[in-house]
């Protein structure tokens, strides 16, 4: 018999507080003490800081074309972008693997190269990074290495 008690009475207290809280969002003038204050009191303000990942340095990258930027400090991200002719045409001038010439990306300092190492380009459109040391001016190069190396497209200094 003491379970069935325990039910009943369980069952009694879950329906007051049902009730207690059902009356309560009864007529108006109860619901008046719990009253909203209006939009006209508050200003709304953010924080830049909040915002850092929504920023996002969208960009038209036209056909044929290169582009290099500063993310933070000591990292630069060169995007590019080849049409498909181009592309076709870059492919035949590379010719077989045998040949040893292939399309690189290549990051240039005040007019010379550095000695990072240079970045391999397998797609035509694409992004690569690289980490740097000092603040000064910066282009990157698209071109094809062999014996020597030919650039094809040529970023804005940076």
């Amino acid at each position: 018999m003491p379970p069935l008690l325990y039910i009943i009475l369980l069952s009694a207290v879950l329906f007051i507080m049902l009730y207690w809280v059902l009356s309560a969002a009864g007529p108006e003038e109860h619901r008046s003490r719990f009253k909203m204050p209006s939009q006209d009191m508050f200003s709304w303000e953010s924080a830049q800081e909040l915002f850092r990942y929504l920023e996002t340095e969208e960009f038209y990258l036209p056909a044929d074309s290169i582009k290099l930027l500063a993310i933070d400090s000591g990292h630069l991200r060169a995007y590019w972008r080849i049409s498909q002719s181009k592309w076709q045409e870059i492919l035949k001038q590379l010719g077989n693997r045998a040949s040893g010439r292939e399309l690189i990306l290549r990051l240039h300092q005040d007019g010379k190269t550095l000695d990072l190492p240079d970045a391999s380009v397998k797609r035509p459109v694409g992004s690569y990074d690289w980490e740097i040391e000092a603040e000064s001016s910066y282009y990157v190069s698209l071109g094809i290495t062999g014996n020597d190396y030919t650039p094809l497209i040529i970023s804005d200094k940076l």
